[in-house]
This record gives structure tokens, sequence and C-alpha cells, in this order.
């Protein structure tokens, strides 16, 4: 949840990241299971690259797979910048800050306290026993920060300027055209409305509570984030539909950085269901023979007479489920 009692449309800012659509695109691989639309684009990217930066590629997926890594997001609120100019950022970060964004994704969110890894060997061997309950590769990954930062960040920065010039370059010149026809249209409306309305309006996954000036977005986790004196950027996406990724982090190792936004151009416009409709839908999925109908129906074309004849029932009654399902 969001308070933007305070928050003016001055302090919101859209802009197009080359770079995030990039993690974007890095979750996809990561996590294919989410993403099926792309899965025709994920096979030929796969075949594009190389063994070797393949391998590269799963070690690091840590940082994008669950818990977007925050230094992949913009950095700060100005113009959009290309992406020579946004690695640049990710190698200039201080080291302390770096290392703190790293921690959170590779442990995949947020621990109970700030883990001092660059100098404090208990908070050390903490994090690289969280990152072994989570994973083998966390922990593999983890250890290779905790020994090195440094180095971890020129590995990683290596990597991600050959995955781009490799295979995904081509495909933002193909598409960032939509992003940024997206990026003008709200900046369109944030000259026209309020910082409340616009954030509401990005994804119908968001709650517009007029009276608080409050704006709630579906997550699988809950906070409270208060946006005055705060900088907003709005980054649109291509590909992270159907996350909405929201950092809303006030500042790392002293570092301030903006709250980030990075919402699918997909879902702009689109008007959440009303919880009637919702309740409606669920009733006809509560009998047992629709249900069934669905489970035949989603993998396959069936004619009414091979549901009759599956489900054992009459066809006139098949009809008369499947035109309750269409009206739902």
């Amino acid at each position: 949840i969001f308070d933007l009692t305070d928050v003016e449309p001055a302090n919101v800012t859209v802009r197009v990241s080359e770079m995030a659509e990039m993690m974007a695109m890095l979750h996809c691989i990561a996590e294919p299971g989410h993403h099926l639309e792309l899965s025709r684009e994920l096979k030929a990217i796969d075949a594009e690259i190389s063994a070797q930066l393949r391998r590269t590629m799963r070690s690091f997926s840590p940082l994008w797979a669950r818990f977007r890594f925050r230094a992949l997001m913009p950095l700060n609120s100005r113009a959009s910048q290309g992406f020579d100019s946004e690695l640049a950022s990710v190698a200039a970060l201080p080291l302390e800050a770096f290392v703190q964004m790293s921690v959170q994704a590779i442990i995949g969110g947020r621990s109970d306290r700030t883990l001092d890894i660059m100098n404090d060997s208990s908070d050390r061997a903490d994090f690289i026993e969280i990152c072994r309950t989570r994973s083998e590769e966390r922990e593999e990954l983890g250890a290779r920060l905790a020994r090195d930062p440094e180095l971890f960040r020129q590995v990683l920065t290596a990597f991600l300027r050959t995955f781009h010039d490799t295979c995904f370059h081509s495909r933002w010149e193909s598409g960032s055209a939509r992003l940024k026809a997206s990026e003008v249209e709200v900046q369109r409306r944030l000259a026209g409305g309020s910082a409340s309305m616009v954030l509401a309006s990005l994804t119908p996954g968001a709650h517009f509570f007029p009276q608080t000036s409050q704006v709630a977005y579906d997550k699988l986790q809950n906070a409270f984030v208060n946006g005055s004196g705060r900088k907003f950027v709005l980054v649109p996406s291509n590909l992270t539909k159907p996350h909405v990724v929201v950092k809303y982090d006030d500042e790392y190792a002293g570092y301030e950085i903006p709250i980030i936004v990075q919402f699918p151009i997909s879902d702009m416009g689109t008007v959440n269901r009303s919880i009637h409709e919702i309740q409606n839908q669920m009733a006809v999925l509560a009998d047992s023979a629709r249900l069934e109908l669905c489970r035949h129906l989603v993998n396959e074309y069936c004619t009414t007479s091979d549901l009759s004849r599956r489900l054992g029932i009459g066809a006139p009654q098949v009809s008369r489920h499947l035109r309750k399902l269409r009206e739902a």
C-alpha cells in the first residue's frame, strides 16, 4: 500500500529502461512456467547463446528468478538512459549498496535485519546459512558474493554486456517503440491528473482509495510505504505480465534511490473485475459436470457429442452447461 497524500505528479517520472526490460527477459528465462506465451521466444534465445553463456546465466539466475535485483532497475529519477549508461551506473554503485541489493536478491526477499556480510563474519555466516536453506544454487551464489564482492560485480556486468549484445539488443530494437509510446501516454496522464490515480491506472491489480489517497497493489508480500518526500519511477514493460514489480526500499548504505513500479503495458487501462462478477464465475464452476467439461476443453477441441460420450450425460444437458459457461 502506498500513501500518496503528499506526492505530486512532479515527483513521478515515467522512464523506459533497457536494463530493466532485459532483467524481465532473464526472469522469463529463469521462470518459464510464469510466461508460457513466450515459450517460442525463449527457445529461440536458448538456441542463440553459447553453452558457457547459458551456464553463467543459470548461475546468476537467483538475482532475478524470484526477487528482482534492485541494481538492474533505474537507480535515479532522471530521464531515460541508454544501456551503456545503465550498466555504468551498476559498475559505479557504491560497493556497500551493491552488496546489500545482492544479498536481498540472492536470499529471495527481505531479511529480518540488515546483513553486513562485508564486515561482520557472523552476518556472513548467517547469510550463507539462509541461502543454503533456500537452494544449492543460492548457497553457491551467496558464497561467491561473500568471498569477493567486487569480482562478483565484474563477472556479473560482463555477463550482462554479453547477453545484451548477443541476443537482447536486437529484440529491444524491435519492441522499444511500444514502450516509448506507453511512456508518452502515462506522462500525458500525469500532466492532467493526480499521482495516485495514475499509479492505480497501471494495472487491474491496483486499488485506489480516494478518501486516503492510497493505492494498493495485489502482491505476495505486505508493506505500507509513505511516499512523502520520495521519487517514483514508473517503468513500462512488454515482458513482466502477469507481474507488477514494486521496489520501495528507502536507501542502501546511504545511497538514496527512487521507488520503482514496473508494469506490463498490456494491462494499461484494463478494468478490474468486480467481486460480484468473480463470485458468479466461481458459482458456475462449482458444478462438478461443468468443471469436468473445462478439464476436457482446456487441452483440445471437443464436439458436443464427444463431451456427451466422455461425461456420460445427454447432449442437450451438455449444451445447457456450455451455455452457462459461455455466459459467465
